[in-house]
C-alpha cells in the first residue's frame, strides 16, 4: 500500500461515494487516499464540514487489500493531517445506519457512537461516532510504525 495523500482527489471522491452510499457533497472536501502496486485505491477518506473545531469524516476501505500496517498508517496519516495539521478537536463520523462494516472500522479506529438521527438517510438512520482529539493523541497506533 501506498499513501498518495491529496492526489487523484476527484477520483478518489468517485470511488468512495461508490462504496459508502456519499450522495450529496458539500462544496469543500478533501479527499485523502492510499493505492496497491496497480495503483488501485484500498482507502479514501473524505473530510467535509471543516471548522476550528470539527471535521466529518467518512471512510472507505476495501477490507481485502487492506493490511493492518496500511490501516496503522493511514490512522496516523488522516489523523495528524486532522488534528497536527488543521487543530481541530474533534473528528465526527457520520454512518449510514445499515453499514455494519463502517460502523465496526470507526469502532476499531477508537471512534464512540454518540448517538443515533433517525431518518437522516432516506429509508435508514445514521450513527453519528465521534472522536476526540486527546483520544488521538493517547492512541496506542499514533506514530506506531515511526
Amino acid at each position: 500500500m501506498r499513501y498518495i495523500g491529496f492526489e487523484r482527489e476527484e477520483e478518489a471522491e468517485s470511488w468512495a461515494r461508490q462504496r459508502i452510499q456519499i450522495k450529496g457533497m458539500p462544496g469543500f472536501f478533501r479527499a485523502a487516499s492510499a493505492v496497491d502496486k496497480n495503483d488501485e485505491f484500498v482507502c479514501v477518506v473524505v473530510m467535509t464540514n471543516f471548522t476550528s473545531r470539527n471535521d466529518d469524516l467518512s471512510i472507505a476501505i476495501d477490507a481485502k487489500k487492506m493490511l493492518p500496517k496500511g490501516t496503522i498508517f493511514m490512522f496516523n496519516e488522516i489523523f495528524g493531517f486532522v488534528f497536527d495539521k488543521l487543530g481541530a478537536d474533534r473528528v465526527t463520523g457520520l454512518v449510514h445506519g445499515e453499514n455494519e462494516q463502517a460502523k465496526k472500522i470507526n469502532e476499531h479506529f477508537g471512534f464512540k457512537l454518540e448517538g443515533v438521527m433517525r431518518k437522516a438517510f432516506e429509508g435508514a438512520d445514521m450513527s453519528i461516532y465521534g472522536f476526540l482529539a486527546e483520544e488521538y493523541h493517547s492512541h496506542p497506533w499514533r506514530r506506531a510504525l515511526s
